[in-house]
């Protein structure tokens, strides 16, 4: 494990440790590999990756909670496949950056002030990308996001 991946699992193991927490996210994303990665010992069921799609396969069949060696509780769920954002609590377009910590030390630091941080020149969430700063798959899950927050119309709101 190289060093940046080595402290990622540090950062999630001390963010986990005393709480009660859930991993969701996209199929075969890697979220039972993450947490057998917090902790050796829960000794979580993962697939291969898939040649062809470049990503896990779906393993995780049903939600199960794990006791964590260093306090607290995680459940490990099964992926999906989309999230439809308007069956939950809807979040605006202008909202959706606050929801990715990792842009939050970059939010207004864009030239305009009505940056969207997809593909603006003087953004800086974008540069923070490009320089590896933030990861470029979660800025791209974010810019999905953004693109069906967009599609919200006002009065849907009410």
């Amino acid at each position: 494990m190289d060093y940046e991946k080595a402290d990622t699992v540090d950062r999630v193991r001390e963010i986990l440790t005393g709480k009660i927490s859930a991993f969701t996210g996209n199929s075969g994303a890697g979220k039972s590999t993450l947490l057998t990665a917090v902790d050796s010992t829960l000794n979580i069921p993962t697939g291969e990756i898939s040649r062809k799609l470049g990503r896990g396969r779906h393993t995780t069949r049903h939600a199960e909670l794990y006791k964590l060696a260093e306090g607290g509780y995680i459940a490990d769920t099964p992926g999906f496949s989309t999230f439809e954002t308007n069956r939950y609590d809807i979040i605006r377009k202008d909202e959706l950056a606050g929801c990715f910590r990792e842009m939050d030390e970059y939010i207004g630091q864009c030239r305009f002030s009505d940056c969207a941080h997809i593909c603006e020149k003087g953004c800086a969430v974008v540069e923070a990308v490009e320089q590896g700063k933030i990861s470029r798959s979660r800025h791209e899950s974010y810019k999905t996001m953004y693109e069906e927050a967009k599609q919200i119309k006002e009065w849907e709101l009410k």
